[in-house]
């Protein structure tokens, strides 16, 4: 279902990408945006469709995945609310090489092209954000690869978890959330198997970072208390410890993190 509503342009002005932004640019915006209500497991767009916009999740939960020709899949990305997608497919004039489909039932914005183009025109501002977005987008890809060759399963779940708190993340005390979506989801995101998430939640839980209660997951005190000190260190410059050897894995904590970039952090692929 699409839904065009006067409330559209106060939904897109708070989206971080457009806070800020000329109001000549953010009503052109709002003018070419529709709000969409899916049903679970709905297509948002096919892979090798042309972009014609890009996406902001208000709810629901969409996965990005690439599908192979004999039908196995690669999950790119669960977007949350909050969450945008699409954007840098804009850019290029090549096609989807993802496909975009909704986990639970879903609201989003639907933002034209031709509009993001002309507000990017109008405001020289957003233009820079958009690079900025886009940027991002291609860091935390490149983090993604890295971390599926020198990362084992409990250091990316660790990564995984600690994005989800986002500032939910207590400085001190534990912090207690639900898992967004299904722990099948999560591990095709991670790119392990139900398996290895399952002995990477109990490798966490045993050295004392986590604790697990059905969909429920519980962040301790001195994860957070860890994470802070590792936010200081990169802000004052700090160079990481290279990755540790294969053997010496068994302590999440050991392994080299990436735990210091912005929490809650989102891509804008």
């Amino acid at each position: 279902m699409i839904e065009t509503t006067p409330d559209i342009a106060g939904e897109i002005g708070r989206m971080p990408l457009f806070t800020g932004a000329d109001p000549g640019a953010l009503a052109m915006v709002a003018r070419a945006t529709s709000r969409r209500r899916l049903s679970r497991d709905e297509q948002v767009y096919r892979q090798g469709a042309v972009p014609r916009a890009f996406y902001h999740v208000l709810s629901g939960h969409v996965r990005r995945a690439i599908a192979s020709s004999e039908g196995e899949e690669k999950v790119l990305e669960i977007v949350s609310p909050g969450g945008s997608f699409g954007l840098a497919d804009l850019f290029g004039g090549a096609a989807h090489v993802a496909f975009a489909e909704t986990v639970a039932p879903t609201v989003l914005l639907e933002i034209d092209k031709g509009a993001v183009m002309g507000a990017i025109e109008a405001d020289r501002a957003l233009m820079l954000r958009v690079l900025a977005a886009v940027a991002h987008g291609k860091v935390a890809l490149e983090r993604d690869v890295a971390a599926c060759f020198f990362q084992s399963g409990a250091r990316r779940l660790l990564d995984y978890l600690v994005r989800e708190a986002g500032p939910r993340l207590a400085p001190s005390g534990d912090t207690a959330f639900d898992l967004p979506v299904s722990k099948r989801l999560i591990a095709a995101r991670l790119g392990v198997s139900a398996e290895t998430l399952s002995r990477a939640l109990r490798e966490l839980s045993d050295a004392g970072l986590i604790a697990v209660r059905g969909r429920q997951i519980v962040l301790r005190e001195k994860l957070a208390v860890r994470c802070a000190a590792q936010a200081a260190k990169a802000a004052a410059g700090a160079v990481p410890e290279p990755v540790a050897h294969e053997r010496r894995r068994r302590d999440p904590w050991i392994e080299q993190t990436s735990l210091a970039r912005p929490l809650g952090s989102r891509a804008w692929m």
